[in-house]
C-alpha cells in the first residue's frame, strides 16, 4: 500500500538517495579530469566538505518535488538513476565536465495537470536557489579565504549550479516541464541563473 505520508522514506528511496549523494560529491570533489586525487592531499576533506554541502543541497531539492507531488495527492519516490551518476563520474575524470544526473523523484498519479506537473518541477530548482541564499548569508559573517566562508560559498556555487542545470529546458530534466507549463515563470527564475553560470 503507498505511503503519502511525506516523512515515509522506503529502503530503496534511502539506498538511492545515499548512493547518490555520495557519487555527486565525489564529481564535485574531483579535482578536474584524471587521477590528481592519488597527489592531492586536500581532497578528502573537499570531499567530505562535498558531502555535508551536496548532502543538504540535493536531498533538499528531492524532498521539494517529492512533497509538493504529495501534496497534490501523487504518490512519489526518489529512484536513482545509477548509469547517469557512473556517465557523470567518467567525464569528471576525463574531461573534466561536471555533469549531474542522479534520477529523479518518479510520480504516481492518474492524471496531474500541466500546472500540477510545472510546479512540482520548479519546486526542486527554487529549494536550491533558497538554499544558495542562506549559503551567501552564511558567508558574509565570515573573511574571504576563512575556511567556512570557503565553505559556505561552495554551498551558494553548488545550489546554483544544480537550479541553473536543472532548469535547462531539455527532456526530462525539471526545465522542459516548467517551461511547458509557463514559458514566462520559466524565463524570470532560468534566465538570471544561466547568465550566472556564464558570466
Amino acid at each position: 500500500m503507498m505511503n503519502y505520508n511525506i516523512f515515509h522514506f522506503s529502503l530503496q528511496e534511502i539506498r538511492d538517495l545515499t548512493v547518490s549523494t555520495v557519487a555527486i560529491a565525489l564529481i564535485f570533489a574531483w579535482p578536474g579530469r584524471g587521477f590528481h586525487i592519488l597527489e592531492d592531499p586536500t581532497f578528502l576533506y573537499r570531499f567530505i566538505i562535498s558531502l555535508i554541502i551536496v548532502g543538504s543541497s540535493f536531498i533538499f531539492h528531492e524532498l521539494a518535488h517529492r512533497t509538493v507531488a504529495r501534496y497534490f495527492g501523487a504518490y512519489s519516490e526518489f529512484r536513482a538513476w545509477f548509469e547517469g551518476l557512473i556517465l557523470g563520474l567518467i567525464l569528471k575524470i576525463l574531461i573534466g565536465f561536471t555533469f549531474v544526473a542522479p534520477g529523479a523523484v518518479y510520480i504516481f498519479k492518474d492524471y496531474l495537470t500541466s500546472e500540477e506537473m510545472g510546479i512540482i518541477a520548479l519546486a526542486g530548482p527554487l529549494s536550491n536557489v533558497l538554499m544558495a541564499v542562506i549559503f551567501y548569508i552564511l558567508s558574509m559573517f565570515f573573511p574571504p579565504f576563512n575556511l567556512l566562508y570557503f565553505i559556505f560559498y561552495f554551498g551558494m556555487y553548488i545550489n546554483l549550479y544544480l537550479a541553473a542545470f536543472n532548469l535547462l529546458p531539455i527532456p526530462p530534466l525539471d526545465g522542459s516541464k516548467v517551461l511547458s507549463w509557463n514559458p514566462l515563470i520559466w524565463a524570470i527564475v532560468s534566465l538570471p541563473l544561466f547568465f550566472w553560470i556564464i558570466f
